[in-house]
């Protein structure tokens, strides 16, 4: 019997685990818990004559090679029949869940635990944005990506397999990019974990480039979102949901006016305004709000024509939230107004080493 069988023979002893092929099984997802037997394991055909077995959800799309990882989902030992030997060669694909309700496809990869000495200017840089000395919980919790190289070694993936090119430029681009952002970039891994945002630090080769957007799978087409790791109740008597374009900003405004969470706060950042009604009907399908406050930490940067108080744009939100408003129990729009010390507007809350002066307006 070959090692892969074995893996098959211990998973069909699994509850509800039954037969479904040759070299095939159906038994119930760990992700998605559906009452059926919907996850499909059997052998991958387009590996032969490499035997490796992949696992397919056909409820929530959960899917990827069987590794250890997946085998200790069922308390199954990875190295019977030295199945191990079989996939040691053999690069990960990428774990994948889809939320039943949102539709949303997340990649599930995680923010490494430790800081190399190496990035530590990156942490100083970004201590000084946010107005404090970071943490290894801080840098889990706002989902900060400070070495590229590694966060690709902890999670197992390869990305230039996932260029789908055979293209030697794009293929040799890419390879001078995984090391500029290794070794110049900060980033923050978007809400589906399929995107980081890039701001560079001190990348000579890319120095007209402020921000650049690595993109993991291409497949998955969910609209740009980030928010941090933080728990909320989707009971909260008042939730309240905050929102900016950029991701320095909402971590801004959370650490300036948030800091004693009571969990009934949902923090997001959409990348630009045009983004905002899109991301609330997502938000809203991910947590149930309803007659949520709505805070947006907006840019003071609209070019036409200005609100009632002259000092800042109303109006654009109002256009773009009329339809909505009944949903919420108030809409308000937050400015910063300060001035830096040569005496420009400072525009967001995205700099915590700048002034802020928090103007108000409820639309």
């Amino acid at each position: 019997m070959e090692p892969y069988q074995i893996v098959l023979e211990e998973l069909l002893k699994v509850p509800g685990s039954l037969t479904a092929g040759e070299d095939e099984i159906r038994m119930h997802c760990p992700r998605c818990n559906h009452p059926k037997p919907k996850l499909y394991v059997g052998l991958n055909r387009g590996l032969l004559p490499r035997k490796v077995l992949m696992y397919d959800c056909k409820h929530c799309n959960f899917q990827g090679g069987v590794g250890a990882k997946f085998l200790k989902m069922f308390n199954i030992d990875v190295t019977i029949g030295d199945y191990a030997k079989s996939i040691k060669k053999v690069s990960r694909s990428i774990y994948k869940t889809v939320n039943p309700v949102t539709k949303m496809v997340k990649n599930d990869f995680k923010i490494p635990d430790f800081i190399r000495p190496e990035d530590q200017f990156k942490v100083d840089y970004l201590s000084g944005r946010f107005g404090r000395k970071l943490t290894i919980n801080d840098i889990k919790t706002y989902k900060i990506v400070l070495n590229f190289k590694d966060f690709c070694n902890f999670n197992k993936i390869n990305p230039i397999k996932y260029l789908d090119t055979n293209d030697p430029n794009k293929i040799q681009y890419a390879k001078f990019l995984f090391t500029e952002y290794t070794k110049h970039f900060v980033g923050m891994l978007s809400v589906d974990n399929n995107k980081i945002n890039f701001r560079n630090i001190n990348s000579e080769a890319l120095k007209g480039k402020r921000y650049m957007v690595h993109v993991f799978d291409k497949k998955i087409n969910n609209p740009y979102m980030y928010m941090p790791d933080i728990p909320f109740d989707i009971l909260a008597k008042q939730p309240i949901i905050n929102m900016a374009e950029g991701n320095y900003d909402i971590i801004g405004a959370k650490e300036l006016y948030f800091s004693n969470e009571d969990y009934s706060n949902i923090f997001v950042a959409v990348g630009t305004r045009k983004a905002y009604k899109r991301a609330l009907m997502q938000i809203m399908k991910m947590t149930g709000f309803l007659n949520a406050k709505l805070n947006i930490f907006a840019d003071n940067d609209l070019d036409d024509t200005k609100g009632e108080d002259e000092s800042v744009n109303l109006s654009w939100y109002r256009d773009m939230f009329k339809d909505m408003r009944i949903l919420f129990n108030d809409i308000t729009i937050n400015y910063n107004v300060a001035t830096d010390s040569n005496g420009k507007p400072c525009k967001d809350f995205g700099n915590l080493s700048n002034p802020v002066e928090l103007v108000k307006y409820k639309i």
